[in-house]
């Protein structure tokens, strides 16, 4: 597991609304000024007790690891800039073959005017055996634009389903919206975007496309207070005859609970039509999700939860819950800890393959990572992970595992 120390994962698989306004009183602002670019080289060994999460090869191996990790940031007083890749190889002493991962990210925003932000959010993954899931595939935090609420992103990077965690997987998304002032106390915002999926090496090998968009429209009822509404439209098409659409109209809110605490909240109903080549259903169900996030001079911490009534999977749609906790902390001018734990329950799928399905599953995932500096440039620690995927009938071995880094930073130093 990589424990590059940093805050702020861009393209996540969902789409989001840009984050309500809220006063310059609560937030002022901040000089927004500056540019950081860095290489880091990592190298690390450990032990994996089942890497390729399956019931008939699980046995535990040695494993060394090299990875690489550019990023690039500029920020002024009115945009945002931030540009990231990643790649590793994970070599094991017997029985598997080495696996690859690859992550690349854009993301820029811009306050056009005075009353318009507009944003445009990019990414292109490939992972082995949901390697990736466990990595802080992260970059360090800039200055929000003025007047804007930052809630700490997630230290993990979105999970693999559970269906795909033992196969080779590529994704891709695209996004593009933005936000409009209409008053001193009103806003709308929207977003739209498009995301690939393809999986090979599972069950069986399946892709699909989405298109999700959404609107959204914001009123700042009190100098902590956001209250707002918003409707979201998905339509997924996999690569045989199956795709499903959901229509979401959610009310949000979002308040400041205190100087450093933050909730976040959406909740509503999702309706569902599903079309699986012979038969059209159609299913209403629960949308909602939270966060509460609190963001201290040495300390992070944000938990996180949420409920969707079709979420796309490597056979079609399933219902799903999820939760996380995420939690960093500076313990001195050298030394970092870095902990998160995620939870995903799938169930009443629709599968579109002909392959196994399932009827309920859990995928449970952790990292933790500890990060001291020795020198300049130099950088070493611990990274401890665990998996564990759980369904009706017998469950692959959990893996767990440890290892020891060392890495050394090009360019930039903070």
């Amino acid at each position: 597991m990589s424990a590059l120390v940093a805050l702020t994962a861009l393209a996540a698989q969902t789409a989001t609304p840009p984050a309500a306004a809220t006063p310059p009183t609560e937030q002022p602002a901040e000089p927004r000024a500056g540019q950081l670019t860095y290489v880091d080289l990592e190298a690390g060994v450990g032990y994996s007790s089942n890497p390729s999460q399956t019931l008939t090869n699980d046995q535990g191996q040695a494993f060394g690891r090299i990875a690489v990790h550019g990023v690039h940031t500029r920020y002024t007083e009115r945009t945002t800039t931030i540009l990231s890749g990643y790649a590793e190889n994970v070599s094991y002493t017997g029985h598997f073959n080495s696996q690859q991962s690859l992550s690349l990210s854009g993301h820029h925003d811009a306050a056009v005017s005075e009353r318009l932000r507009l944003f445009g959010d990019v990414s292109a993954s490939y992972t082995e055996g949901g390697q990736l899931d466990t990595r802080f595939l992260v970059i360090p935090g800039v200055p929000p634009l003025p007047g804007v609420i930052e809630i700490p992103p997630e230290l993990l990077p979105p999970g693999s389903d559970f269906l795909s965690v033992t196969g080779h997987n590529y994704f891709f998304s695209a996004q593009g919206g933005g936000q409009l002032a209409l008053s001193p106390r009103d806003s709308m915002s929207f977003s739209g975007g498009v995301r690939r999926g393809v999986f090979r090496g599972t069950f069986e090998d399946t892709d699909y496309w989405s298109i999700p968009v959404s609107i959204a429209y914001d009123r700042q009822v009190s100098a902590r207070t956001t209250l707002g509404g918003r409707l979201s439209y998905v339509s997924t098409n996999y690569n045989g005859p199956g795709s499903f659409q959901t229509v979401t109209p959610q009310v949000t809110a979002h308040v400041l609970l205190s100087e450093r605490l933050t909730f976040s909240g959406a909740v509503g109903v999702s309706f569902a039509t599903i079309d699986d080549g012979i038969d059209t259903s159609h299913s209403t169900g629960l949308a909602a999700d939270a966060a509460l996030c609190q963001r201290g001079d040495r300390t992070q911490f944000c938990a996180r939860v949420a409920v969707d009534q079709q979420t796309a999977t490597a056979a079609g749609p399933s219902k799903s819950v999820s939760a996380g906790v995420d939690y960093s902390r500076t313990l001195d001018a050298d030394s970092t800890v870095q902990f998160s734990l995620n939870a995903d329950h799938y169930s009443r799928p629709v599968s579109f393959v002909t392959g196994p399905t399932f009827s309920r599953a859990n995928y449970y995932r952790a990292a933790a990572a500890y990060t001291r500096r020795f020198g300049g440039r130099l950088f070493g620690g611990v990274n401890l992970a665990a998996r564990k995927l759980t369904e009706r009938g017998p469950d692959p071995k959990a893996d767990i595992n440890a290892s020891l880094f060392v890495r050394y930073r090009f360019g930039d130093v903070q």
